[in-house]
């Protein structure tokens, strides 16, 4: 027999939030009532304090919940943890050497990117870590990579809720534009960002998959504009992509 919890109004908070999934990533009040056996106004009452400390954000588009950031956060500490950095990093590290770039891992969330990884070579003492930080998916070559290779309704769920805004001359703004590109994208393996997020700023991007086929996240390499020329750019997409299969044989 299950010992009784010492704190239940803690147990009934915890419980909404192990109620979100990924096959029910958002739930209104009600829902989440009728699936726990709660009142509304309790459900209201703990959705209110998980809102506020971010562990829960509201979507403004269908007014329903759904887990926030800082789950994120915290997960991003349990995978350091328990091993995905260890296999991760070391070909990242190399890669980042090889190149003399800025190296970037981050895996989907939603409609964005989550940055779990970031190696920094020596002469990038200015760029600031992104390591912990979400991004959109249609204004970063990690965000297209990632997008391109998602299960198809996945992949349209997360178009549709991009907010298209435009960051430069260069940012897709357009979802037509961006379904043309993820096109483009799946053709020859790899993403770009020609300076769509971050003026003078070029990124190029891979998938990365697990073991078994499935899509982990994505990496890229990112660095000032005047160093990635279309023969550079050829070649950093063959060098991630190589990497990518690296990363693939550990997870």
């Amino acid at each position: 027999m299950p010992e009784e919890p010492k704190v239940k109004t803690l147990k009934k908070a915890l419980d909404v939030l192990e109620v979100f999934s990924v096959s029910t990533p958002e739930l209104g009040i009600s829902e989440i009532g009728e699936k726990l056996g709660l009142y509304k106004s309790n459900v209201h009452n703990i959705i209110s304090t998980f809102e506020q400390c971010g562990y829960i954000e509201r979507n403004p588009d269908t007014g329903k919940y759904r887990l926030g950031t800082k789950i994120l956060e915290l997960a991003f500490v349990i995978n350091s943890s328990l091993g995905l950095h260890n296999m991760i990093y070391p070909p990242l590290s190399q890669l980042s050497s090889e190149v003399n770039e800025v190296i970037y891992f981050a895996v989907p969330r939603a409609s964005h990117i989550l940055y779990l990884e970031g190696v920094y070579p020596a002469n990038s003492y200015s760029v600031r870590s992104m390591t912990g930080e979400t991004a959109e998916m249609y204004c970063t070559s990690l965000g297209k990579a990632i997008l391109a290779y998602l299960p198809p309704d996945q992949a349209m769920k997360a178009i549709s809720e991009q907010s298209m805004t435009s960051y430069t001359p260069n940012t897709i703004t357009e979802r037509s534009a961006l379904l043309h590109e993820l096109d483009l994208i799946r053709g020859r393996g790899y993403s770009v960002d020609n300076m769509e997020h971050e003026f003078g700023i070029k990124c190029v991007g891979v998938p990365v998959f697990k073991r078994d086929g499935t899509l982990l996240g994505g990496m890229s390499i990112s660095g000032p504009s005047l160093r990635f020329d279309d023969s550079m750019i050829e070649d950093y997409a063959a060098k991630l992509r190589a990497c990518s299969q690296k990363i693939s044989l550990r997870v």
